[in-house]
């Protein structure tokens, strides 16, 4: 039952001899939940944050993820922008370590995406007070959380892929140091396999050149020979064979280090952190 419909029937105990009177004088309101009201307004102020992050020019993906996280706080709030306090802030904060489970480093995340949202209200004269102001940073580790796969992790890694589809994956990412949007869109025909090189639009919108090792080369030819078509270097498997979406490579790489036992999230950054790594330890000039 919606708003309107109950309070009518609340209405309508009270003085069930005016009904037709009470249906008369409700007709021309449109009632809601105060609660609705206030995720609503949330809801408003959150696509007007994104519009203007994305007039600062913030790239896509992170653009989804403000949206994903903003979204997220705006299910779990029941009241207007203004009237959230410092221990809404922290209420949610425990609801995403006790209910949903979050490790540190994702609940910084939140927070950080918080920040700017509320940091953004309050300089748009839209709040008066930024109840984030008293929210401090989590102590994350994140020198652990970033540290490269050693040689023999790299191995197990290697060892769990099932198709050559993962294997070029794996050795492409880990060789060339591509980042995540930057492999998402490399087409077939910008490969210069001679020089076992491409061109990768990425950062800053800027292209640059990145080179492969022979390894990934031959996994990659593999990959490429066995499967049905397909522009992109890597593709959907059904038809037309589109490119591998962003967060399908996350969750294939996921998959594949949970398949080698490994005890940490396996995500493209680990490996472009163990290509720079390996490369510096190699003596080599990584500077992109």
């Amino acid at each position: 039952m919606d708003a309107k419909a109950e309070l009518s029937a609340a209405l309508y105990k009270v003085s069930p001899d005016k009904a037709a009177e009470i249906q008369k004088i409700l007709s021309g309101y449109v009632i809601t939940w105060a609660s609705d009201n206030g995720r609503n307004d949330i809801l408003k102020h959150i696509s007007h944050f994104l519009t203007a992050k994305k007039i600062d020019g913030l790239s896509i993906r992170s653009l989804n993820n403000y949206q994903y996280n903003l979204k997220l706080f705006a299910g779990h709030m029941d009241k207007s922008i203004v009237k959230i306090s410092t221990d809404d802030i922290r209420e949610y904060i425990g609801y995403l370590f006790d209910e949903r489970n979050l490790k540190d480093s994702s609940v910084q995340t939140h927070i950080n995406v918080l920040r700017s949202f509320f940091c953004w209200l309050n300089t748009e004269g839209i709040i008066r007070k930024n109840p984030m102001a008293k929210i401090k940073s989590l102590r994350v580790d994140k020198k652990g959380a970033r540290h490269a796969l050693t040689t023999e992790e790299l191995e197990r890694l290697r060892d769990a892929c099932t198709t050559y589809r993962e294997k070029a994956l794996v050795e492409f990412l880990v060789s060339s140091g591509c980042r995540l949007s930057e492999i998402a869109g490399i087409k077939l025909a910008a490969i210069d396999w001679q020089n076992r090189s491409v061109v990768v639009h990425g950062k800053g919108d800027k292209d640059r050149i990145v080179y492969f090792s022979i390894r990934a080369r031959l996994m990659t030819e593999a990959y490429i020979e066995e499967r049905k078509g397909g522009e992109a270097l890597f593709c959907s498997t059904k038809t037309p064979y589109p490119a591998i979406q962003p967060r399908a490579i996350q969750r294939a790489l996921q998959i594949i280090g949970e398949r080698a036992g490994l005890e940490r999230k396996v995500h493209p950054h680990l490996l472009r952190h163990t290509f720079a790594t390996h490369a510096l330890n190699a003596g080599m000039d990584i500077t992109v």
